[in-house]
């Protein structure tokens, strides 16, 4: 029987899986998800501060399972994984798309817990999968794109204020951003289904808060990817080895045929990403959307990128209705 006694506490937890949302072409199926002890954060009832702080102590307080077995299912199809160290499992499968339901965006992925040969807890999640209908996908930064978190604070003490002591449900998205969203994700039409992949470098500890965040603002649905803070993943020397290039670079290798839409801010390296990303899949970058900052060199310095770089239609915007007008300009959404 897989058990983990609590380093803190000393007490044993039950051992669940986090499943988190993965996504798939015509060929392959790709998920991830997580073993660990659960730290009951769904059950601190206690409201304000105390519980908001309680609850992110929990989410850092994780006891990750190594060697656990994980069977793994989708509509015609099943494997078994085996948790890392960290107690992360890893989908990346061959699998028969006409076994799924051809009218669906998304593929179920059920992950089991086996412990003595059986099953000990099940949850199902799922991986989308773009229609032929979608006009282009969407890739958007989180950190000052979507949710103000204080990246641009002194030693960005808001980034921890705000995530220890507030709930996600208090937090409001940046003005406008939601409502534009939502129309990229229906697109030209106002029916479609583009669809989304939200992308941060905070750990993938605070996965369920992000997703409640949103989910709880009606934010279009698509995969979080977030990072890893285990001791083994050192900062990179380059952007180029960090967790939002390789992210951003495996989805457009997956959808070769469809072009994107990239949304950040240029708070971050955002800029130098997207237009890396832009120079190795020039027939996929449609449009880069960089959010401007109060920082005037760092203004200097995406403008001087912009400007070096004649081959994507960049926008620096400093207000979500900018993005808006040249969308409906491009097409990309109904006036």
């Amino acid at each position: 029987m897989i058990t983990y006694l609590s380093k803190l506490l000393d007490n044993e937890d039950p051992v669940i899986i986090m499943p988190f949302k993965g996504y798939a072409n015509a060929e392959r199926l790709y998920g991830q998800a997580r073993v660990l002890e659960d730290e009951g954060i769904a059950n601190v009832e206690a409201e304000g501060v105390i519980g908001n702080l309680h609850r992110s102590f929990k989410r850092f307080e994780t006891d990750e399972i190594h060697g656990a077995k994980v069977h793994v299912s989708w509509p015609g199809g099943e494997t078994t994984l085996i948790s890392d160290k960290e107690g992360y499992v890893y989908l990346d499968v061959a699998y028969d798309p006409s076994l799924c339901d051809a009218s669906a965006a998304s593929i179920p992925l059920t992950y089991s817990l086996i412990e003595r040969g059986e099953i000990s807890f099940t949850i199902t999640s799922s991986a989308i999968r773009p229609l032929a209908s979608a006009q282009f996908g969407v890739i958007s930064d989180m950190d000052e794109t979507v949710l103000h978190t204080g990246l641009d604070s002194f030693l960005r003490w808001k980034v921890i204020v705000s995530t220890m002591f507030s709930d996600s449900t208090a937090r409001m998205p940046l003005e406008g951003v939601r409502d534009f969203y939502v129309k990229l994700a229906k697109g030209f039409s106002g029916k479609g289904q583009n669809p989304f992949f939200y992308l941060s470098n905070s750990p993938w500890n605070l996965y369920d808060y992000l997703q409640a965040f949103l989910e709880g603002k009606n934010f279009p649905q698509g995969p979080l990817l977030l990072r890893d803070i285990g001791l083994e993943n050192k900062r990179k020397d380059s952007f180029l080895e960090g967790n939002k290039f390789i992210k951003i670079s495996h989805i457009l290798q997956t959808y070769p045929k469809l072009p994107f839409l990239l949304i950040g801010d240029g708070e971050d390296l955002d800029p130098e990403i997207y237009l890396e990303i832009a120079k190795r899949f020039p027939n996929q970058v449609a449009t880069i959307y960089i959010r401007s900052v109060s920082d005037k060199r760092k203004i200097k310095r995406i403008t001087r990128l912009i400007a070096n770089f004649e081959n994507v239609d960049i926008k620096l915007i400093s207000h979500t209705n900018e993005a808006i007008l040249h969308a409906i300009e491009k097409g990309y959404i109904k006036p």
